[in-house]
């Protein structure tokens, strides 16, 4: 499966050296440098492929839960053969 260059940035983010790394939506934003609906659309198609894992933690009993996003392992697994 190819990716384009937006999934490929968030990707990057999610898999540093083919380590997982869980981000909140805030700071893929952040650190991506792209729109938050450009980065909700790019998750919700990569959740879609089996790229991307959503784990919603809740805080307590007010707000909205915390929602991380992970790697699969099948991303893990592309980001490890691309980097060797």
């Amino acid at each position: 499966m190819s990716l384009d260059s937006c999934c490929k940035r968030l990707a990057g983010l999610l898999c540093q050296g083919g380590i997982s790394m869980q981000r909140t939506l805030a700071k893929m934003v952040e650190k991506s440098g792209l729109a938050r609906s450009t980065v909700m659309a790019h998750l919700k198609h990569m959740k879609v492929n089996g790229l991307v894992e959503k784990e919603e933690l809740v805080q307590g009993r007010v707000g909205r839960p915390k929602v991380l996003y992970k790697p699969s392992p099948k991303l893990l697994q592309m980001s490890k053969t691309k980097s060797d």
